[in-house]
């Protein structure tokens, strides 16, 4: 019997139990709310995933709009980031990959945030097209992460992606979302203040911030990345 495709874009989304953990020293946790629950679909993807040298990938996107037509160019872009990811794996690169092919399909946007993590030395590089910033949260607390340069995809084909990076310790983690769980008509700064308080408040299990996240905050798709160096 053949699934309906809204199964497919639902596991193509999460794709369940494939998160590998062991050799990279993270430990990593997503939840993924749709805000069409007939499709349980939408246009919010996430990564994590192995790269040449050991690194890892940790990813979150967010096509505009939701729904069936979201989800299906999420797939696109989710596999497309996968595909640019091994070719080159540099964050900045993989957005200016996504940006160019936007950019000419035209008539999609898409904001994400790319972070390349060498379990090696800790280190984290990564790169936003008009994403909201990483959460990093430490023995001194949790705050957001500056922003690199970098607009939304598929506006400017010309657009310059900036990139940082930092040192994640043991113990560290690092939280990626989309604005799905901001509220409505709520500042984007007071969003994410927010998202800090529940994410220090979860302490020493940080994936427990996903029990507590308000996911039909903006009446729209939300996914929410944990990610904690755990050696």
């Amino acid at each position: 019997m053949q699934r309906p495709p809204a199964l497919d874009l639902q596991w193509l989304i999460q794709q369940a139990g494939w998160t590998p953990l062991a050799a990279y020293g993270v430990q990593v946790a997503v939840r993924f709310c749709s805000a069409d629950p007939e499709s349980a679909s939408g246009g919010d993807w996430y990564l994590s995933m192995p790269l040449a040298g050991g690194d890892l990938l940790l990813a979150v996107g967010d096509v505009t709009g939701h729904g069936l037509a979201a989800a299906a160019e999420m797939v696109r872009l989710r596999h497309a980031m996968a595909s640019f990811a091994v070719s080159c794996g540099d964050p900045a690169a993989i957005l200016d990959g996504l940006n160019a092919m936007l950019c000419r399909r035209g008539q999609v946007t898409a904001t994400a945030v790319a972070a390349r993590f060498r379990p090696r030395s800790g280190e984290l590089t990564w790169a936003q097209a008009g994403h909201l910033p990483i959460l990093v949260g430490s023995a001194d607390g949790v705050r957001p992460l500056p922003s690199p340069d970098g607009i939304m995809l598929g506006v400017a084909a010309h657009a310059q992606f900036g990139q940082a990076a930092v040192c994640i310790e043991p113990g560290d983690f690092i939280v990626l979302y989309t604005d799905g769980i901001v509220r409505r008509r709520e500042p984007l700064d007071q969003g994410i203040g927010r998202l800090a308080a529940l994410a220090a408040a979860a302490g020493c299990c940080p994936a427990a911030l996903l029990e507590d996240v308000d996911y039909g905050a903006a009446g729209d798709d939300a996914c929410v990345l944990v990610a904690e160096r755990v050696r």
